[in-house]
């Protein structure tokens, strides 16, 4: 496999996982909105943003970096990996500073149904 398919295989795989993503995350919204609110809702997709836009960071980055060797692949997911967490505890540390009145259970309830999209996207061959 040449460097730009392996890059190519990579980005596509993580399309899919997005996608799951930001499809768990509306259906996360939309049950949110239905049992707590409008502002629930919008919650919900807040904290599926916490994750999906670091997710889509990672993606890019790892892609391009497919295009290296195995080594430079295998320090670039590592570090990339680092970098999200970081990003993701950053990001939900700007939310809860400020906004005065997050609404906690939704904006998590967006996050972890974001998240099950790695794990979703196992099962989904």
């Amino acid at each position: 496999m040449t460097p730009l398919e392996s890059a190519t295989l990579v980005w596509r795989q993580a399309k899919r996982i997005l996608a799951l993503q930001l499809a768990l995350t509306a259906a996360a919204a939309v049950i949110a909105a239905l049992v707590w609110g409008l502002s629930a809702g919008t919650w919900a997709l807040v904290g599926g943003a916490v994750c999906v836009g670091p997710s889509a960071l990672f993606a890019f980055k790892l892609s391009r970096a497919a295009k290296h060797s195995g080594q430079a692949f295998g320090i670039a997911f590592v570090f990339g990996e680092l970098i999200k967490v970081v990003l993701v505890a950053a990001l939900f540390a700007l939310v809860y500073s400020r906004f005065g009145s997050v609404d906690a259970l939704a904006l998590l309830l967006g996050f972890i149904a974001a998240i099950q999209g790695y794990f979703l996207a196992f099962l989904i061959a």
